[in-house]
């Protein structure tokens, strides 16, 4: 079975949690410091929500002692906070697949070259829109 624990019940988070925990053999663990942001989850949420503090680092204790965890998620709305949970579930737990969230281009950039696996919706987005933004490719003439 995996285990993915999320950090970050925002929108973000609860729509991954929930799309995480429909797959089969996958154990989906949310924290939030916010109790009101796990009823986004809905009643119907096969995972486990917890109210802590994901900077934390004595919450993880709980969680990651002696459970091998397949994959942290830091999906808050601070960069700072996303980064530190990041760099617990790395290097004192040793997940094996670590991702943060970072809104912060340069921040992005300088965390992926200290090794930690990131994605940027700013960046994300600014491709996006450029892409919506170009004009429509039109097919080569063809010579008759």
């Amino acid at each position: 079975m995996m285990k993915v624990v999320i950090m970050g019940c925002g929108r973000l988070g609860q729509r991954v949690a929930k799309k995480m925990a429909k797959e089969e053999n996958c154990d989906v663990i949310v924290i939030d410091k916010n109790a009101s942001a796990f009823h986004r989850l809905g009643k119907d949420f096969p995972g486990k929500g917890m109210q802590a503090d994901g900077t934390d680092m004595g919450i993880y204790s709980d969680i990651m002692e002696g459970v091998a965890v397949d994959v942290f998620l830091a999906l808050t709305n601070s960069d700072n906070a996303n980064i530190m949970a990041a760099e617990i579930a790395r290097q004192k737990y040793k997940v094996a697949k670590v991702i943060a969230r970072v809104d912060d281009p340069i921040r992005a950039k300088a965390f992926e070259e200290l090794g930690i696996e990131t994605f940027c919706p700013t960046v994300l987005s600014e491709k996006r829109l450029a892409k919506m933004m170009a004009p429509p490719k039109q097919e080569e003439e063809r010579g008759d």
